[in-house]
C-alpha cells in the first residue's frame, strides 16, 4: 500500500488519470522498478537495526545503526547522514533545549559483547529507541541467569517499564502477571510479540568453537552461518 501511494504521487495520479498516464505507468521498465522495490522489502527508509558477527578466529563485531530521524547534516565525504536525537525525551532528562551548543548527546543504542566464564562470547544488540536497554537486559538474563539457549533467550516474552507504565508481552505465567499487576496497576498486556519490545539480533561463539545465532522475529531478524 505504501508503494502504491508513492507511485500515485510520483506519477501525479492523485489529481488526474489519462490514458497516456496509465500507459506510461504500465511500461515494462516502470513495472520492473516497482517489483524491485517490493522485493527489496518495501519502501521503509527509517528505523534502527543491529548486526552481530563472529568468526572462527574469535573476532566479534556488534554494530547498531540508525536512520530513524535524519538531522539533514551529511558527514563530508561519507554519504552518512547523522541521526537527530533532539526529540528523544529519554536523552534529555533536564528538558528539551537546555543543553548548550557543542555538547555531545548520549545514545540509546547499546551494541554489546559479552565474555562468558567458559570462554564463549556473545555479540548482541537491538533497535527500539529506549526499549533497547530493556530488550538487551532481558535476553542476557535469560541466557546467563536462566540458562536458556540463545534462540529461547531472544524469543522469550519481554516487558518494558517506562515511568509508571509497564508493558508486557503475551507469554508470562498467570502468577507472574498477578505479581506485576500488584506492583504496577494498569499493566498493559500486548496480545502478541511486537517490535515495540526491540529486536535483539545475536550470535554466540561457544567455547567449543561452534556458533549459534538468532535474529529476533519481532523485527525481521535473519541468520547466516558459513561452513
Amino acid at each position: 500500500m505504501q508503494a502504491a501511494s508513492l507511485v500515485r504521487k510520483e506519477q501525479g495520479l492523485e489529481t488526474e488519470l489519462s490514458d497516456e498516464m496509465a500507459a506510461e505507468m504500465l511500461l515494462p521498465e516502470n513495472l520492473a522498478e516497482w517489483r524491485r522495490m517490493l522485493q527489496s522489502g518495501g519502501v521503509v527508509t527509517r528505523g534502527t537495526t543491529h548486526l552481530s558477527i563472529a568468526d572462527a578466529d574469535g573476532n566479534l563485531v556488534s554494530l547498531t545503526l540508525s536512520n530513524g530521524e535524519g538531522s539533514s547534516y551529511v558527514l563530508p565525504g561519507s554519504g552518512i547522514m547523522l541521526n537527530n536525537m533532539l526529540g528523544e525525551e529519554d536523552l534529555h532528562p533536564s528538558g528539551f533545549h537546555r543543553l548548550p551548543p557543542g555538547v555531545r548527546l548520549a545514545s540509546m543504542m547499546a551494541p554489546a559483547i559479552v565474555s562468558l566464564p567458559d570462554g564463549g562470547q556473545i555479540a548482541l544488540g537491538s533497535g527500539g529507541s529506549n526499549r533497547i536497554r530493556s530488550a538487551i537486559l532481558q535476553v542476557l538474563v535469560n541466557r546467563l541467569d536462566f540458562n536458556m539457549g540463545l534462540e529461547s533467550a531472544v524469543i522469550a516474552p519481554r516487558l518494558h517499564l517506562e515511568g509508571d507504565h509497564l508493558s508486557v508481552e503475551k507469554g508470562f505465567s498467570d502468577a507472574a502477571l498477578r505479581a506485576l499487576e500488584d506492583a504496577w496497576p494498569g499493566v498493559e498486556q500486548w496480545p502478541e510479540p511486537n517490535l515495540y519490545f526491540g529486536g535483539v539480533h545475536a550470535v554466540e561463539r561457544l567455547a567449543s568453537g561452534e556458533f549459534c545465532a538468532m535474529g529476533d522475529p519481532r523485527r525481521g531478524g535473519a541468520v547466516a552461518i558459513a561452513g
